[in-house]
């Protein structure tokens, strides 16, 4: 196959081809040398054989001589040897049968003496021989002439063998030449055209391994070394310019992330305005700062108003200039409950609806030059910057209609004490005037001085009540929580008594709602002071404690007189407390006195925490 100009121009410029073919030639060299160097040898070693022949014949012409005049049998016995010798395979190719061209032969080569000896012999000695055999007169002669031919045969085969070896030997020193000169080329091409280009290319792989990326090398030629070089530099070239992309990359990155972060710090501090400022109003103001900051737009406005309102009731901007937002401070085109853009002529104009549940509190207003709209995230910003105000009025909306909650319900709770206390005074003390009056018109005055004692007494108590009202009012259950309030209570009781009060308080685990906790603090209170002021008793247990069934019980004993003196007094004026407020905490109430085989009077109360209740719920609702 013909091979065509680009890829001859490849196979000639190639490195490698370069290497292999004097690689080739010092291999083929090499065969040559040896094969030659074998051949000759082999030769050699023929040439040895045919001296020791060639000799040996010369010994056999000696023998031959000597048999002849004493022992013809021997003799003959003697020449057929001789015969053999000259016979013999290795003269085979000295041999030559036509005599024509063995007279035109050199008569100095080895085939022409050779013949010339073995004609001698075989013309002219052996059939005299065989002929004379017991004559000696002229055999000597014709025996020194075939010795003598002989000589000459031994000779020349010792100069082919010599020459031999001299050929040899120089061929052997041209190979050696041929070999240093063909290494001499090797490692020029090696060390200039692979080795040079490849310490190049690993310096430049180095080099950017350190981070210099711009690498150039130069390899001259066109083989795949400088190929090599050449795919290498626009390697270099591909990289510098995907690092500078990358970089290009890293940095707008680094720039979007930067502008996440602000946003999320943005949103964060509005968030945490939002749940950290509901005692008191958000600075509007200053989000509205913000969000100009982050969204880089300085025409940023809010306008809030009522739900039923015709005129904001607040308009603020970014650059706190007073200026209406809406035209002619008429909100009603700002109403809605999604975004809304429009363009005139000084540019973009968004409106974002300050809207939670369906309510509308206001309108965030965004005005951008008609050179350049908002982009999508800075919409998104201005909404949810819009969506977290109006969580925020909507939190303040709630915080204030549960303060009203609270002051109703605190209206209804100091209602309900004075109707379960003072009220209840009052109105005995209102049947105990009655009755008074009544023995006035009787005229009996024997009636009028218990009336006036029950008077005395239940103002008293009246009295009492309202101070016990008062306290109850200013009460606070603060960060130490039950126990603590509990504690205060019991000191005071004690700085009033002496008698000794035992308090054991085994409600750490359990989680009561605020309600529970007034109610039983108040019945604590309730019960303890009657028991201080009306059981004439010395010990006073108080153990508020968790039963096995969760349920929460109080129990309050002393051991005084009991109920049985005065019952209906002590019904009126503190059971009544105590089985309102148990009312409430759907509470269990027993009242145990002395008629119940006991000393003094026990009171034993027991209700289930509202957290039982919620969790009662929500099984039921998995099940």
């Amino acid at each position: 196959m013909i091979l065509n100009s680009k890829a001859k121009k490849q196979f000639i410029h190639s490195v490698m081809n370069y290497i292999n073919l004097s690689l080739l030639t010092m291999v083929g060299i090499t065969l040559l040398s040896i094969i030659f160097s074998f051949l000759l040898t082999e030769q050699a070693d023929n040439d040895a054989h045919a001296i020791n022949l060639s000799g040996s014949m010369r010994m056999q012409i000696y023998h031959i001589g000597l048999a002849a005049t004493q022992s013809p049998e021997d003799a003959l016995e003697l020449i057929k040897k001789l015969d053999k010798t000259w016979t013999h395979p290795l003269f085979t190719g000295y041999q030559e049968t036509n005599l024509i061209n063995l007279k035109k032969g050199d008569p100095n080569s080895l085939v022409y003496i050779f013949n010339t000896a073995y004609r001698h012999w075989l013309d002219i000695v052996r059939p005299y021989l065989i002929e004379h055999v017991n004559e000696s007169d002229g055999l000597f002669d014709l025996l020194a002439k075939q010795v003598q031919l002989t000589n000459v045969l031994v000779q020349q085969f010792q100069l082919e063998a010599e020459s031999k070896i001299r050929r040899l030997r120089a061929f052997l020193l041209i190979t050696m030449l041929i070999i240093t000169i063909t290494g001499g080329l090797i490692f020029y091409l090696l060390k200039n055209r692979v080795e040079i280009p490849l310490s190049r290319l690993t310096e430049a792989a180095k080099s950017i391994r350190d981070g210099k990326i711009q690498q150039h090398i130069h390899v001259p030629g066109r083989d795949e070394l400088a190929l090599l070089a050449e795919a290498f530099n626009q390697m270099s070239q591909s990289i510098s310019e995907t690092y500078q992309q990358l970089e290009s990359r890293v940095e707008l990155r680094t720039k979007e992330l930067q502008q996440s972060n602000t946003i999320l710090e943005y949103s964060f501090g509005v968030a945490r305005k939002v749940l950290e400022d509901q005692e008191n109003k958000l600075d509007y103001n200053e989000i509205i700062r913000d969000l100009s900051k982050v969204i880089m737009v300085d025409e940023v406005d809010l306008c809030l108003f009522t739900e039923q309102g015709e005129r904001p009731y607040l308009q603020l901007d970014a650059l706190d200039q007073k200026k209406p937002i809406c035209e002619k401070g008429n909100c009603h085109n700002c109403k809605g409950d999604a975004p809304f853009n429009s363009i005139n002529v000084l540019g973009f104009v968004y409106k974002y609806p300050v809207t939670h549940l369906n309510k509308q509190y206001g309108v965030i207003t965004v005005r951008q030059s008609s050179e350049k709209s908002l982009l999508l995230w800075q919409q998104k910003l201005v909404q949810a910057s819009a969506d977290q105000l109006a969580m925020a009025l909507s939190l303040q909306k709630t915080k204030e209609q549960e303060h009203r909650f609270a002051m109703l319900s605190e209206r209804t709770v100091m209602a309900r004490e004075l109707h379960d206390s003072l009220a209840q005074s009052l109105s005995y003390l209102k049947i105990q005037v009655m009755r008074l009056q009544k023995s006035h018109d009787l005229n009996n005055y024997d009636l009028q001085q218990p009336i006036i004692n029950e008077l005395r007494e239940g103002l008293t108590s009246a009295y009492r009540h309202l101070r016990e009202l008062l306290t109850t009012f200013r009460l606070q259950i603060d960060d130490s929580g039950l126990l603590g309030a509990l504690e205060k209570s019991i000191d005071q009781l004690k700085a009033r008594t002496t008698m000794e009060i035992d308090f054991q308080y085994n409600l750490n685990n359990v989680p009561l709602i605020p309600a529970e906790e007034i109610h039983v603090l108040q019945i604590l209170r309730e019960a303890s002071q009657n028991a201080v002021n009306h059981s004439n008793g010395r010990h006073l247990s108080i153990h508020l404690n968790q039963l096995e069934n969760q349920k929460v019980e109080l129990v309050v004993q002393d051991d005084g007189i009991g109920l049985t003196n005065n019952p209906e007094k002590l019904n009126h004026y503190g059971l009544a407390i105590i089985k309102e407020r148990s009312s409430h905490l759907r509470a269990e109430l027993k009242v145990l006195s002395t008629t119940d085989g006991i000393k003094g009077t026990r009171i034993e109360l027991s209700f289930e925490p509202q957290y039982l209740f919620e969790t009662e719920k929500i099984s039921t609702s998995i099940n």
